[in-house]
């Protein structure tokens, strides 16, 4: 019989100098300890951000990370749902012929529209994820990149898209940050076959939108709902992940108003992620890794070069990558952080 643990942490909230400053290389939580609010520290991240205590489930670790501003960012932007729900944003076919690596968005919003590589939109002439993260200007009609996640279709009445209301799993999303569209097919028929969704067109949209896939991650639902929430909410801006005791990603925002709006996506892309990854052949939970390594895994993607890869008068998305990590990271005009991720 499987074991599994959730690990919970009460959290008083602390002084932004007490954040910032309290540093404990062994604040993880393993084996069947529980945290107290004695032992309710952080750990640096960088300069701008620190970790709180991990919650696992099976073989997901997630941290939560706080911003240690003095002054909590309150930066905010549209997103693709909220615009699509409001009417304010369309995303379309680029033209009648259609194009499988570009679509226009079009924001009739005041507010700048912030797009994150891997939210699925469905319908057009095939379905589709956003290929890189960027940001679509105020009342502008812009051009975006792409990647189809549906081989078999080339067709369809309608140039408009759908959100599906979902973000691609991690690994998929990596493909669309760093590869190209036949890695991007590959990955998704992949996932189609692990959760045996196979169809016509090897269509993603079943993993995205399935009753079946939403009971296969009711388990992990279950055990992080409330217990991520409750720490630090206000300062929260993202997470670490781990899978297996490893570090696979760290993923933080501009804002906790803008990692609000995420937040649901993200962790239901962990948790397609892990439903299909390793586990201990004894059914026994993941240790979390330690902070040092989460620490020593954020320096590297800080100190790795960067290059712009998609540059317009209202951002600029930048990549990076170490030997055994890539990156992305989002600018906006004025040159303020509005997203970074870092994947193993």
């Amino acid at each position: 019989m499987r074991r599994s643990l959730a690990v919970t942490l009460a959290v008083t909230a602390l002084p932004v100098a007490a954040v910032a400053d309290k540093i404990k290389a062994g604040n993880t939580m393993a084996g069947n300890s529980k945290a107290t609010s004695k032992a309710a520290a952080s750990t640096k991240l960088d300069d701008k951000s620190a970790l709180l205590a991990p919650v696992t489930h099976d073989n997901l670790t997630i941290f939560p990370v706080i911003t240690t501003a003095a002054k909590i960012p309150s930066t905010d932007y549209l997103v693709l749902d909220e615009g699509m729900k409001s009417k304010e944003v369309q995303v379309l076919e680029k033209d009648r012929e259609g194009t499988v690596n570009e679509l226009t968005i079009r924001n009739t919003s005041a507010r700048p529209l912030f797009l994150m590589a891997g939210e699925v939109v469905i319908g057009g002439k095939q379905d589709r994820i956003i290929g890189k993260n960027t940001i679509v200007a105020p009342r502008a009609t812009e051009t975006v990149p792409v990647f189809c996640v549906e081989h078999g279709r080339w067709n369809g009445r309608k140039a408009e898209f759908a959100s599906a209301g979902a973000m691609a799993h991690t690994e998929l999303r990596k493909k669309a940050n760093f590869s190209d569209q036949s890695e991007v097919w590959s990955e998704v028929s992949a996932k189609n076959a692990k959760r045996k969704l196979e169809n016509g067109t090897d269509t993603y949209r079943g993993v995205a939108q399935s009753s079946t896939v939403v009971k296969s991650i009711a388990g992990y639902q279950k055990a992080f709902a409330g217990k991520l929430g409750k720490l630090e909410k206000e300062r929260q801006i993202g997470f670490v992940v781990a899978l297996g005791g490893k570090v696979v990603a760290i993923e933080t925002f501009g804002s906790p108003k803008l990692f609000k709006k995420f937040e649901k996506k993200l962790l239901r892309s962990y948790y397609v992620e892990a439903i299909d990854a390793a586990r201990n052949p004894d059914g026994a939970p993941a240790s979390p890794p330690k902070p040092a390594d989460v620490s020593s895994f954020a320096r590297k993607a800080k100190a790795a070069k960067r290059e712009t890869v998609l540059e317009k008068k209202s951002s600029k998305t930048v990549q990076f990558e170490d030997k055994d990590m890539k990156g992305t990271a989002v600018e906006a005009e004025d040159g303020a952080a509005v997203y970074e991720g870092a994947y193993h």
